[in-house]
């Protein structure tokens, strides 16, 4: 149930609470409710965005070009991010899990199977299917460096908030307050936390006492809780010279080639497909964890993409009239997140250049808006995104690579304060020259192997001294929060334990993405939300049963 007031929530002991309602928070609470345990959910935003919230976002970006503004990567809400992602469900790779020499002391004290047991539970809450492998049918390959079989499924429907909303309102076991927002912890003498400070929108402020505390508000905002704690006692948490809040990771994503294909089917393979479980995938090309370990290559993903949207020379029309649009933010932000609907648009001029192709175009469109529509706006499964074959079987490759673990990549507190009284924090995302070099590294396997397999080649965009200060051009990330409180064997070398439980406090525990020691090369989303049902099975064993 909701309760509409924090002041009814102030007088008596909780038994768990879940600070945060997206996707995690979400999960994290129906999945120790359905074991039993009663929850208390706090959220700091409402259920529509509001822009005092939101507000409480804010944050400083040391590069911006590097790191995305916060209104495009977080939303204070109920439903969190969900409200703006593009939905895309990968989980993390056998290879993430193990001891790579190129991702150094970034170690997960966890093996691979300890999070595969909780996959598919991840998978019925983002109800997005449960096989993330399907090989081409009739391809077959002496070579399995590569593969073209890897999926990307979609979560249905896109927010959770929307999914969950009368779950929660109806159990017995959960109640949700929004318009709450935690601003300190107060420590008891027994190494736990003895209550949470909470303050409503009014400004009034209580202590919320609970036996755990759960926090699922973000990589960023997670991090910056327990920084502000951190610097009322500086030895908190490892230290100030210790792993909290660096190791600040995303993934690098852009194109630097062309991917022409001389397989007749392969391009139609690798566009988006409904599979027999009705959810949407699409197949994504990667490296085999063998061969990564092999040649010390980073984790990284490949598809084709569409030309430059905004480039009206692609003469193509019905990229043209999407380009018109997502031009128009109001209707843009219906269709897409509005990360993408500003990569998407660019500077939004040359409108006059994209309405030719649109004239010149009508007959192609009439033939595809009807498909689109339907499946976009009116199928049971939305259609996750666009793409268009084209004759000459060429594309822009797109790539999704692994962020390097770096000390000096890290988010720190600022002296400025939010309208709350907790203060702000900056955000300095980093990349390094060997996360460029790795990308173009695996690109020129992979041409290889394209040749070698008689699958196509790869076109560059430039010439060989070009193509890693291309990667680095385009090295940004800021929407996918990793690392800045990882997992690890000691407090020396990260902030929570195997079991996601703080070090040095017997009660506080953080389900986000910011406990993953390595970014791997799947979106974050899904293997958060699977860690958070394994905390979810590893606290409902250590708390007895506690009903309301």
């Amino acid at each position: 149930m909701f309760v509409g007031d924090i002041t009814n929530l102030l007088s008596k002991v909780h038994n768990i609470c879940v600070v945060g309602s997206g996707p995690v928070g979400i999960v994290t609470a129906l999945e120790l409710a359905r074991l039993g345990q009663s929850i208390t959910l706090i959220e700091s935003g409402l259920f529509k965005p509001d822009a005092a919230a939101q507000a409480l976002s804010d944050a400083e970006r040391a590069d911006i070009r590097r790191n995305s503004d916060m209104t495009l990567s977080v939303q204070r809400s109920f439903g969190g991010t969900s409200n703006l992602w593009g939905a895309g469900c990968v989980p993390l790779d056998p290879i993430d899990f193990a001891y790579r020499p190129i991702t150094a002391d970034a170690i997960w004290p966890i093996a691979y199977s300890e999070f595969a047991d909780y996959l598919k539970i991840a998978c019925r809450y983002a109800n997005c299917g449960e096989s993330f492998q399907q090989p081409v049918r009739g391809l077959k390959l002496v070579d399995n460096n590569f593969s073209t079989g890897n999926l990307m499924r979609y979560a249905q429907p896109v927010s959770f908030g929307v999914a969950y909303r009368k779950e929660i309102e109806r159990s017995p076991l959960i109640t949700a307050c929004l318009g709450a927002t935690v601003t300190d912890m107060c420590f008891a003498h027994d190494d736990g936390i003895e209550a949470i400070k909470v303050r409503s929108r009014d400004g009034s402020m209580g202590l919320l006492k609970a036996k755990a505390y759960i926090f699922a508000c973000g990589g960023v905002e997670t991090t910056r809780l327990l920084l502000a704690a951190q610097a009322e006692a500086p030895k908190r948490f490892g230290g100030e010279e210790g792993p909290l809040g660096r190791f600040y990771m995303g993934h690098l994503s852009g194109d630097v080639a062309d991917i022409h294909f001389s397989h007749a089917g392969l391009d139609k393979a690798l566009d988006f497909f409904r599979g027999p479980d009705g959810a949407f995938g699409r197949r994504r090309i990667t490296g085999s964890g063998e061969f990564q370990a092999k040649e010390n290559l980073t984790n990284i993903s490949f598809w084709p993409k569409l030309p430059a949207m905004a480039d009206a020379s692609h003469r193509d029309a019905v990229l043209s009239l999407a380009y018109l649009t997502l031009s128009v933010p109001p209707v843009g932000r219906v269709l897409v997140s509005e990360s993408l609907r500003r990569i998407n648009v660019g500077d939004g001029g040359h409108k006059a250049a994209h309405a030719l192709n649109v004239a010149r175009g009508l007959p192609a469109i009439a033939k595809f808006l009807p498909r689109f529509i339907y499946g976009r706006s009116l199928s049971s499964r939305r259609l996750p995104g666009l793409h268009l074959l084209n004759g000459a079987r060429r594309y822009p490759l797109h790539y999704h690579a692994e962020h390097l673990p770096n000390v000096d990549s890290r988010i720190r507190l600022v002296n400025e304060r939010d309208a709350l009284g907790l203060r702000k924090v900056i955000l300095d995302l980093r990349f390094q020259s060997k996360d460029a070099e790795a990308v173009v590294d695996t690109h020129n396997h992979l041409d290889r192997w394209m040749k070698s397999t008689g699958l196509g080649e790869l076109i560059w965009h430039g010439p060989p001294e070009e193509r890693q200060p291309s990667v680095m051009d385009q090295a940004g990330d800021g929407v996918h929060q990793i690392g800045t409180a990882r997992m690890a064997l000691s407090p020396k070398a990260g902030i929570v334990d195997r079991n996601c439980r703080v070090f040095g406090v017997r009660n506080l525990y953080l389900a986000s993405s910011a406990v993953f020691p390595t970014s791997g090369q799947a979106n974050p989303t899904l293997s958060a939300i699977t860690l958070a049902a394994r905390l979810a099975h590893t606290i409902a064993t250590e708390i007895a049963t506690h009903l309301v």
